[in-house]
């Protein structure tokens, strides 16, 4: 509960797709076309993100380069918009990558990322809160890329053009 797990200084982005992104509007009732772009503005942006895909039956595989949603953070220490008092005021609306930290791919698949992390969050070092077996932990991680490359296949349908699957995406977000 000490916040820094929603706070930037570089260390990455927090990527939210659809569902997420629907579900915060909601939460935040927001309405309409307008009310999404005017949110979108105000609280996402546009990231560069990539996905290595092999298609069946070929060779190899191809690392594809193309742009995703990210939460905007905010002030010096770049802290997500919807921390307050080190607490997520939307927390029952929160994104997917939010709800199953620690348990990302790329921690679980590597215990030198695992580690890194540790020794920056307090939360990992203190191995306090609710225990989860190993099967819901690789649940997590296995749901985190399947959101993935549902987003990639829905990008690459549409020539990897982020307006086609995100139509609220202003032009201006593209341009920051």
């Amino acid at each position: 509960m000490c916040g820094k797990c929603c706070t930037g200084f570089n260390e990455g982005e927090v990527y939210l797709y659809k569902e997420d992104i629907l579900r915060l509007a909601k939460h935040l009732n927001v309405r309409g076309n307008k009310g999404l772009r005017d949110f979108a503005e105000t609280y996402l942006k546009v990231v560069n993100d990539s996905f290595f895909w092999k298609e069946p039956g070929a060779e190899r595989g191809k690392t594809y380069r193309f742009k995703s949603i990210g939460f905007k953070f905010t002030g010096d220490d770049e802290h997500c918009h919807f921390l307050k008092n080190n607490k997520c005021s939307v927390h029952v609306a929160r994104p997917f990558q939010c709800r199953s930290f620690p348990f990302w791919q790329m921690m679980v698949s590597s215990k030198k990322n695992f580690d890194n992390y540790t020794k920056k969050c307090k939360g990992l070092q203190l191995l306090q809160g609710k225990f989860y077996k190993r099967e819901e932990i690789l649940k997590w991680a296995k749901d985190e890329y399947e959101i993935e490359k549902k987003y990639f296949f829905e990008m690459k349908k549409h020539n990897f053009n982020i307006l086609k699957v995100y139509p609220f995406v202003s032009k201006k977000m593209l341009q920051e």
